[in-house]
């Protein structure tokens, strides 16, 4: 058996890529952080592992996300990290399925308000400021509530969950809706947010299910190169590779909250 699977592993090492793979990268908590000209996080320390096993190169240039999305939808991306699934990037990707993942309401800790349980309720609720990212697409309920809060006057749109971070602790918005992980991730790092990242506040909501997490392959990949990345990210992700490294990243209480295996 053992050495069937290094067979398997060396055949796929050599076959590699026709050409370097455009993977741009975003902050995203610690699904994918980014120091300097050095990207890192449970995402990219998986797709590293992924290209070494296949063969292939990555270029990881650093984009906001909304640019991010508009490279993939432009055919300029490869692959497209630390995805949730959705009808308009079908358009442009093959979606590969790697956790289940869930959306929640994060806040503060310290509020007296009731628990709210559905975006119906928040939107019910005309007191509460709404900050989200640019680029974040949990779903027709969200996107829907989304516009429904701009209607409001009720929501605020950043470019990263950093600046998020920066709004709740300066009072500037009161709640917001991402993975818990994605928000805990860019506080923890950062000295003038990372008081926050222990108190935060997480509240699921009803038409937030869970979904799956994972990645897009872009349909532009040629089709044998695509194959190879195919089978070599099954490959990884049978001993949930992505999911432990969610483990050695966040605390047990976040990663339960919003992330398990398939």
């Amino acid at each position: 058996m053992t050495v069937l699977l290094l067979s398997m592993a060396s055949s796929m090492a050599s076959a590699g890529c026709s050409r370097p793979l455009e993977v741009p990268v975003a902050p995203m908590g610690f699904s994918v952080t980014l120091d300097g000209d050095k990207a890192g996080g449970a995402f990219v320390e998986f797709i590293e592992q992924v290209a070494t096993s296949a063969g292939c190169r990555l270029h990881m240039p650093q984009v906001p996300r909304a640019r991010l999305e508009f490279m993939f939808e432009q055919g300029d991306a490869d692959v497209m990290l630390a995805s949730t699934h959705s009808e308009k990037r079908d358009q442009f990707g093959v979606f590969i399925p790697l956790v289940q993942t869930r959306s929640v309401m994060v806040s503060l800790k310290g509020s007296t308000r009731p628990a709210i349980r559905s975006l119906a309720e928040l939107l019910a609720t005309p007191g509460l400021r709404v900050a989200a990212v640019r680029g974040f697409d949990y779903g027709p309920a969200y996107r829907q509530a989304l516009d429904q809060l701009k209607d409001q006057h009720r929501l605020l749109v950043e470019k990263d969950p950093l600046e998020v971070a920066r709004l709740l602790k300066a009072n500037m918005a009161d709640v917001t809706i991402m993975p818990a992980s994605a928000l805990y991730g860019a506080a923890v790092v950062d000295p003038r947010v990372s008081d926050i990242a222990t108190n935060l506040r997480i509240e699921p909501l009803d038409e937030l299910p869970w979904t799956f997490g994972g990645l897009y392959l872009s349909k532009r990949i040629p089709e044998a190169d695509r194959k190879i990345l195919e089978k070599a990210i099954r490959a990884a992700n049978r001993n949930h590779a992505l999911l432990n490294a969610y483990r050695r990243y966040y605390p047990a209480e976040l990663v339960n909250a919003g992330t398990r295996a398939l």
